[in-house]
């Protein structure tokens, strides 16, 4: 019966293909492991682990002085580091639970995250001192292009880089060559860009599908302006299913959770989320003229009291057909 210690480093397809490499190299070289190992820094027992497939894939270093001390030449050391990467892949298991996009196919920050963790799992998932080291360039140092934290946050999908100069710090730790750079940047640059109107799914007003028109009365008193509901004493109404489903899953939810309020506390709500839409959109420019509101009065019956609002961030009157209304 297998020990369950050998179960536990059961050998995949790729760590094998890794450890007929090695052991070809080492054949072809006619030296011993204590050989090898005179020519290294490591020990015989790690390169003969290296090896073996009765442990865990061997770390890239000691893969890396195995080659060299074998006498690889220029173009076998890359194809090994390959068998190393993919064999490193496999043994964590990462890579195929993400389902990450092709680099051309990134449209969003979730995309972008999953393809940076994956280009991470693909690069064998070295050490962040080492994605530190191989984001150095002549200018900079990779620490303080790609702080340890950060680099850590990426490979664990817990964060995304802040600027451009640290996701490509990343990826060149990652071993991206520098012909795939202008791919990711385009793709990049579509994760930070708002998606255009024309390309959403048709919802014109959002959660304020809600409402049916609001009309405006002024009182014969104060002659304030303010919110009426229109006959019936209803303002509120369901969406049908049919545009209920152009909606985004949020804004389903919302238009849910509305509906089954009731008519007073449907009031509150909005009348609460009206408020802050106006009082935001007032304080943005602060010598526009005084338009629109400022906020919302609710009275015991339901009615809400619209205030004149200061500096509104648009500069121009109110419409003449809103004018009227209000008259």
């Amino acid at each position: 019966m297998t020990s369950p210690s050998h179960a536990a480093h059961r050998p995949g397809r790729r760590h094998t293909d890794l450890v007929r490499a090695l052991t070809w190299l080492k054949e072809d070289s006619g030296l011993t492991f204590d050989e090898l190992a005179a020519r290294t820094t490591v020990s015989a027992s790690a390169l003969k682990r290296a090896a073996g497939l009765h442990t865990a894939v061997a770390p890239e270093h000691v893969v890396i002085a195995f080659v060299r001390a074998c006498g690889a030449d220029a173009d076998q050391e890359p194809v090994v580091l390959k068998l190393w990467r993919a064999a490193r892949a496999e043994q964590r298991g990462i890579l195929a639970t993400l389902h990450a996009p092709a680099v051309t196919a990134i449209r969003t920050g979730a995309d972008l995250t999953a393809a940076l963790a994956a280009a991470y799992e693909r690069a064998g998932a070295p050490a962040l001192r080492v994605l530190q080291e191989r984001a150095t360039t002549d200018d900079t140092d990779g620490a303080l292009l790609l702080p340890r934290t950060s680099a850590w946050r990426i490979t664990r999908r817990e964060g995304r880089p802040t600027a451009w100069t640290q996701c490509a710090a990343f990826l060149r730790g990652c071993g991206i060559h520098p012909r795939h750079m202008p791919a990711w940047h385009d793709a990049w640059t579509r994760t930070q860009t708002p998606t255009p109107a024309a390309h959403r799914p048709h919802a014109p007003l959002g959660p304020l599908l809600l409402t049916e028109r609001v009309h405006l009365a002024t009182s014969p008193t104060s002659k304030r302006t303010y919110l009426a509901p229109p006959t019936g004493g209803n303002w509120t109404a369901p969406l049908p299913r049919a545009d209920r489903a152009c909606l985004p899953g949020e804004q389903r939810a919302l238009t849910r959770f509305f509906e089954g309020l009731a008519p007073a506390e449907r009031y509150t709500v909005l009348a609460a989320g009206l408020t802050r839409l106006l009082t935001t959109r007032a304080r943005r420019n602060g010598t526009a003229p005084d338009t629109a509101v400022d906020a919302i009065a609710v009275s015991d019956d339901g009615t809400l009291h619209l205030i004149q609002a200061k500096h509104y961030g648009d500069t121009a009157p109110p419409a003449p057909a809103l004018q009227a209304q209000a008259a």
